[in-house]
């Protein structure tokens, strides 16, 4: 009697779903590799009101000119009503996001700090 070869699919790492209620209230850091860029600390808060500083993630305060949304599988950061922006991917990393950022042509990075 012959037996079948075995076969083994290897499933693909799939990048995470980004789920608004799973954001809410966390703390991230923004990277552009440009050095004229700051580094942002965000915070994403209900209601996809943005709490930002460029100081220090204690820092970071809510306003109402900057927002955030997830649309699909895509997270929008959005700055001064959307005059700026990045629409963030996610990685294979739940804690990394990527995306092109309007005035980051390198392309920007979010990481999760909490």
């Amino acid at each position: 009697m012959r037996l079948a070869p075995l076969l083994l699919v290897a499933g693909c790492a799939a990048a995470p779903l980004l789920v608004p209620a799973d954001l809410e209230g966390t703390s991230w850091v923004e990277f552009c590799p440009d050095p004229d860029i700051r580094t942002a600390f965000v915070r994403f808060e209900p209601g996809g009101v943005l709490a930002w500083s460029y100081a220090h993630p204690d820092s970071a305060r809510a306003d109402t000119v900057h927002s955030w949304a997830v649309r699909r599988d895509t997270l929008f950061v959005e700055w001064a009503n959307g005059t700026a922006g990045t629409p963030y991917r996610p990685t294979s990393d739940p804690a990394v996001l990527e995306g092109p950022a309007t005035f980051c042509p390198e392309g920007a990075t979010l990481q999760r700090r909490r």
